[in-house]
């Protein structure tokens, strides 16, 4: 059985079954205790675990296309989705101790993360002690596991980053997620005060993101030598490209019944919705091949040696791009799709809004993101960490 293609499959049974609780994971302000045992139920999140604990050790590819699927029907189901799928892959870069604990009961666990180094380490005997408060925790509120990003103060030296792996039960959720789109990710603030880390919970930030991990010693495959930018930009890739192929799919449906108020007409006859759909669909497909062919090289380019500098400043680059282009795309329909798409019970407007409040996402902001490349590209320093 190819495990890559029936997982996909599933994806696209579930599709409509998201679509159907898009609404009801808003009120919730998380997704649906069901739809997090369907994810659970359907494999998906043991897809980039090594085999060596059960999981499919598959790639890149295949958590894209996924997401992709559960993206275009819930975008916050799919952000989730592709969060807990790609923080599997955290834990599998973690040192062996690590996953051996993680992994010792089942081939996955549900994490959220954030990579701002909001938290503050203290070295300690085996380990460190954390304390801070972190925001946009995604999926915190059904996580087992809570990656904390803190700074380690190292005496005469340069502060030290680190990303560190605590178990759900000893950190707090602050409930305060209440915002105008994705309001299905649960991406409530986390909070810790003097909570012991051992120190095989925890990483060198700089390694996760160059690829010099605990990874790249433990596994042959490339998929565990790769840098955090090629798990993290391609989760949002594949989310925003989510995004607008649900939103596309939506107005066309819209469009095909809608009736003119004042003329009475149906709108699928006048050429400015015609032009508007087909830009949406040309679009949507452009981001797919887009993505498609940067994740392919992306694998090829890790099974031929690693990923430069370059290559990890281009992904983030594109990364930016697609979040512009499929905002500015979602945005151009919902100019055309009338009033009526603006009410709560319509899907479009959820697309609008969720596209629009990634657009401003830190780290796949285009703006930031041009400067980042621009400047790799001239041979200066990134002025980022975050490659």
């Amino acid at each position: 059985m190819d495990i890559a293609k029936e997982l996909i499959g599933r994806a696209h049974e579930l599709k409509p079954v998201v679509a159907a609780r898009a609404a009801d994971a808003e009120l919730n302000r998380a997704p649906l205790d069901e739809t997090i045992a369907d994810l659970d139920d359907a494999g998906f999140l043991q897809m980039l675990t090594p085999k060596r604990y059960g999981g499919y050790e598959l790639h890149i590819d295949t958590l894209v296309e996924v997401s992709r699927i559960i993206s275009s029907a819930c975008a916050s189901t799919g952000w989730v989705t592709a969060f807990y799928i790609g923080h599997n892959w955290f834990h599998s870069v973690l040192a062996k101790k690590s996953q051996d604990e993680v992994f010792a009961d089942r081939p996955w666990q549900r994490s959220s993360a954030q990579i701002a180094p909001n938290a503050k380490a203290v070295k300690v005997d085996g380990g460190y002690e954390v304390s801070g408060q972190q925001s946009w925790s995604s999926g915190a509120t059904h996580a087992t596991y809570v990656f904390f990003t803190a700074v380690h103060m190292v005496d005469n030296a340069e502060p030290e980053l680190l990303l560190l792996c605590i178990p759900r039960s000893e950190v707090e959720l602050i409930d305060n997620w209440y915002i105008a789109g994705m309001r299905g990710s649960g991406s409530c603030d986390v909070k810790v005060d003097d909570v012991f880390v051992p120190d095989y919970h925890t990483v060198s930030f700089k390694s996760f993101l160059d690829g010099t991990h605990f990874g790249a010693t433990l596994y042959e495959s490339s998929l565990y030598h790769m840098p955090a930018a090629a798990i993290i930009f391609f989760e949002g890739m594949a989310v925003l490209s989510g995004i607008l192929r649900g939103a596309v799919e939506n107005f066309q449906e819209i469009t095909e019944t809608r009736i003119a108020t004042y003329t009475g007409s149906g709108v699928a006859s006048k050429p400015s919705t015609q032009m508007r759909l087909a830009r949406g669909c040309a679009t949507a497909d452009a981001i797919d091949d887009m993505l498609d062919a940067l994740t392919a090289r992306t694998i090829e380019k890790s099974a031929r040696g690693g990923l430069t500098l370059q290559d990890r400043a281009e992904i983030r680059m594109r990364c930016g791009l697609i979040n512009k282009l499929s905002s500015d795309a979602i945005n151009d329909i919902m100019h055309g799709a009338g009033g009526n798409s603006f009410r709560d019970d319509v899907a479009l407007q959820r697309f609008f809004r969720d596209a629009n409040v990634l657009r401003t996402h830190a780290a796949m902001d285009f703006e930031s993101a041009s400067e980042m490349y621009g400047r790799v590209l001239l041979g200066l320093d990134p002025g980022t960490p975050v490659l």
